[in-house]
């Protein structure tokens, strides 16, 4: 599948687009597998900032997020097909890609943790922000079990400052929300493989999930491969989410 040019346009001037179908039901069943007996073989090798669960109970359908599934090699090999290579580079203009991360958001049903609302660059600290991130659907995706929203075009106003939000598994927060206000906001609802491309720059965020039905899926984040880091915002970061994670322990 190849984005057209109104899809490209689109997310240029939005800073996310929503491709449906973009992967078939029996590749997202074979997706979700992997990650599953990924999981179950090695989720007690993580602790700390790499995984999150509700509650106080370690078990693997307790899990809220999990920031290394990048460590699966599968998603190294995914992350390169030409479905998603060919299309991130269009959208980011790009001739090489990196990939500089992968995360699963499973959000358990009835128990699943929001998300605060922020701007992935805030973290990754791209000096061009030339980057983005598919969030790919496992489950089906709405309102009522805590889909992703976003703040339409919102990407083309910079980083905002952040404050510490002491959430598990997003640990900043836009510090000023009325900066944000004069954005649309939108909550884009997924099937069961389909996928939202978000610029690094956009502010989006996601309610908790008190529904009964889980809301789960996972992320491919993809930068310029000629885009640089800024190191001293990164050390910054740094500095202040273990000082998130060692309060959370100590609680």
């Amino acid at each position: 599948m190849q984005l057209k040019k109104k899809e490209i346009d689109f997310f240029k001037m939005h800073g996310w687009l929503r491709v449906k179908s973009f992967l078939n039901k029996n590749d997202t069943k074979s997706i979700n597998n992997k990650i599953n007996s990924f999981l179950k073989k090695n989720a007690d090798k993580y602790t700390g900032r790499d995984i999150n669960f509700v509650g106080n109970n370690k078990l693997i359908s307790k899990i809220n997020s999990f920031h290394k599934l990048h460590d699966l090699n599968f998603i190294k090999k995914f992350s390169r097909t030409k479905k998603i290579s060919w299309n991130v580079k269009k959208l980011l203009g790009s001739k090489e890609l990196e990939l500089k991360a992968s995360e699963y958001f499973a959000k358990p049903k009835k128990k699943g943790l929001y998300v605060p609302i922020h701007q992935d660059n805030f973290y990754w600290n791209i000096v061009d922000g030339n980057a983005l991130t598919l969030w790919i659907a496992l489950t089906k995706s709405e309102k009522k079990n805590g889909a992703v929203f976003y703040y339409d075009k919102s990407h083309k106003n910079g980083v905002f400052d952040h404050k510490p939000s002491y959430a598990k598994g997003s640990s900043q927060t836009i510090k000023n929300i009325n900066q944000i206000k004069k954005f649309k906001k939108i909550t884009p609802k997924l099937d069961v493989g389909d996928v939202i491309f978000h610029h690094s720059n956009i502010v989006h965020g996601s309610p908790s999930n008190k529904s009964p039905v889980s809301r789960k899926g996972f992320t491919l984040q993809l930068k310029d491969k000629n885009s640089k880091y800024d190191k001293k915002l990164i050390k910054k970061y740094e500095k202040s989410l273990l000082k998130q994670v060692k309060s959370r322990e100590i609680k």
